[in-house]
Parts: structure tokens; C-alpha cells; sequence
């Protein structure tokens, strides 16, 4: 399934993508993806705190930052919350929302801790 801007939502985290994002080079890939799990989680809690007036700049940050390193699946999710112009306003429309985002935050992070093993052990076997 493609979302509104293109990027196919089945899609967790795209290697084509993201050795483009970092030149191919696997220790700035590990770098980047560190840094996005530790920074990911402050996106949702901002976007779960945020008034109306917040809500579509949580969610656009969120987008961005999954759409860097290619976490389609994410950054679909957050597009879509970014764009319900209602979600802000509606306890249960922002509940289904951030419900998603957690969820394939999570799918995200699994994916993610998977790369990094498969960096280090690469690592590993280059130093023999």
C-alpha cells in the first residue's frame, strides 16, 4: 500500500534508502539509527501531549524524522496524523493515531536493532 506521498507503508526500513542516507558508509548508518531510537520515543510523547495548536508540527517532525532514514511505514502513519486536521481536537481520533505510531515505532525498533546486529557481526568478521 503506497500513502498519499508515494512512500509504500509496507515497507519497515528501507536499506536502499538508508545506505543512500549515509553514503553507503555502515558505521554513520549505525550512528544515524542510534541516534533515531533514542530520539523517537520524544516524538510520540510530544504528539501525545500536544494541544491543537501543536499536533500537525509533532506528527510533521515525526514524518520527517522516519522519512530520513526510511522508515516508511512510520512515516506514513505520521503523515496521515499530521494531516487529520480533527485528531488535535478529538481525544479518540489522536488515541487511534498515536496507537499506530507506537505500534510501528515498535515494528521500527525491531527492524532497527536487527541492522545494528548485522553491522556488528560484519564488524566482527571483518577484524579476522
Amino acid at each position: 500500500m503506497t500513502g498519499a506521498s508515494g512512500w509504500d507503508e509496507s515497507v519497515v526500513l528501507d536499506p536502499t534508502h538508508l545506505r543512500g542516507f549515509t553514503g553507503g558508509d555502515t558505521d554513520l548508518e549505525a550512528q544515524v539509527l542510534e541516534i533515531f531510537i533514542e530520539s523517537a520515543p520524544t516524538y510520540l510523547v510530544a504528539l501525545e501531549a500536544a494541544g491543537a495548536s501543536e499536533w500537525q508540527g509533532c506528527a510533521h517532525k515525526l514524518k520527517g524524522a522516519a522519512r530520513g532514514i526510511g522508515a516508511w511505514c512510520l512515516a506514513v502513519a505520521a503523515e496521515r496524523a499530521e494531516h487529520d486536521g480533527h485528531a488535535a481536537g478529538d481525544r479518540q481520533r489522536a488515541a487511534q493515531h498515536f496507537a499506530l505510531l507506537h505500534e510501528r515505532l515498535q515494528q521500527l525498533s525491531s527492524a532497527i536493532a536487527v541492522r545494528l546486529k548485522e553491522i556488528r557481526d560484519a564488524e566482527m568478521i571483518d577484524q579476522y
